[in-house]
């Protein structure tokens, strides 16, 4: 089959737009890395100041971070398709651990003096620490973030991660602080937070970042905001009854678990799993459109087909050539990936205002991969199952 060789309607803009892809991702997290410093030195104060045994916390530190680095494996799991910027996702993690925890504690205690420590604990505290993690979702909305934030995956990933952060921060201080009551209350608390219930505050959150990615997903429309105060109205209503259960004793504790905590845990995995699929039927529909327009091969685009394929892709490379090339390949597969994103979110009507620029950016992050890659990148792919180009029926201007 030929292949037109007119150009992409997103073709490559003029030569102000070639500007570095990764010049402009690093500066995505500078306006924020400054308030999230002050507010992790104040974070680690206040949690230092409520321990009485150290040991406590060189105890509650490694249990903890075990625990949290499980959750965040699964969300790693399911960002592979298309990763977030490790320094966005550190970013994310750091608001949750410093900024969220900050606010929270804050409000939460100038709460208590008026209404009381038991609203507080039911019902103020949720909203006021559900709105505190999801601040940071606002914020990867803002500026050149924005690029990176293209739908409900996204959406998930960010907010469990700031989640994680907060739970890290959180669980480290209750565990700590139990260490003066008690063997059995230690041991209580280990177990209830870290081994039945890690997943409980990124649970609550990422019911916000479906709601955002939701909205983002969207044609632009008045209405669009109902997504992400649904997600909020939901994430304040699994707080409330999981703090709430708290006050009955471990009974309970363990119905509200069993009856609305696996149920919905269960079901928000099942959602996250669909997404997925999605992200991944996104590639395989557009890489036929991309070989069409010439800007993959069809080799390429044989390899870049399933994550199994670009394991394999990788391994070989690495092998032949080593790891700068297989580093290369690395951003060549994550240009790839984010091209065929944004052409998707422009057909469906929700490209971002400056998509013609970062087409472009994309391009030209393919072409310089490519050529770092050289020669074995170019060997490999040969071997690849081809994929045939698909003409598109139609493409969107950028972001209607």
């Amino acid at each position: 089959m030929s292949v037109d060789p007119r150009p992409a309607p997103l073709a490559p803009g003029p030569p102000q737009f070639q500007s570095s892809l990764s010049r402009q991702r690093r500066s995505t997290g500078a306006p924020i890395a400054v308030l999230i410093l002050l507010a992790a030195l104040a974070s680690g104060v206040l949690l230092l100041e409520g321990i009485q045994d150290p040991i406590g916390l060189i105890v509650a530190v490694p249990l903890t971070a075990l625990a949290m680095g499980l959750v965040l494996a699964c969300y790693f799991w399911l960002d592979r398709w298309e990763p977030e910027p490790s320094r966005l996702l550190l970013l994310a993690f750091l608001w949750g651990a410093s900024v969220a925890i900050v606010i929270s504690l804050v409000l939460e205690l100038a709460s208590s003096e008026v209404l009381g420590r038991g609203l507080v604990l039911t019902l103020v505290g949720p909203a006021i620490e559900e709105a505190a993690k999801g601040a940071f979702l606002l914020v990867m909305l803002t500026g050149a973030r924005r690029r990176e934030f293209d739908g409900v995956v996204d959406g998930l990933v960010y907010a469990g991660f700031a989640a994680v952060g907060f739970a890290f921060v959180e669980d480290i201080g209750y565990i700590a602080q139990s260490f003066s009551q008690g063997t059995e209350t230690t041991i209580a608390t280990v177990v209830m937070r870290l081994v039945m219930a890690p997943f409980a505050h990124p649970l609550f959150t990422s019911m916000i970042g479906l709601g955002v990615g939701l909205a983002v997903s969207r044609p632009r429309q008045s209405a669009r905001w109902r997504y992400p105060l649904l997600g909020y109205l939901a994430a304040v209503t699994l707080h409330a009854l999981w703090n709430g259960s708290l006050t009955f004793g471990f009974g309970g504790y363990l119905l509200v678990y069993v009856v609305i905590m696996i149920p919905a845990f269960v079901g928000a995995l099942l959602i996250a799993r669909y997404h997925r699929a999605r992200e991944r039927d996104v590639v395989k529909r557009q890489l036929p459109e991309l070989v069409y327009y010439r800007l993959v091969t069809p080799a390429e685009a044989g390899w870049l087909d399933s994550i199994a394929a670009r394991r394999a892709w990788l391994r070989s490379v690495t092998a032949r050539s080593g790891k700068p090339a297989a580093q290369a390949l690395r951003d060549f597969q994550a240009a790839a990936t984010e091209l065929a994103f944004l052409r998707d979110r422009v057909q469906r009507g929700v490209g971002p205002a400056d998509a013609y620029q970062l087409h472009a950016e994309l391009v030209q992050a393919l072409l310089t991969s490519r050529a770092k890659a050289s020669g074995p990148l170019i060997e490999n792919a040969k071997s690849a199952p081809p994929i045939p180009p698909v003409r598109p029926a139609s493409l969107s201007g950028p972001g209607r």
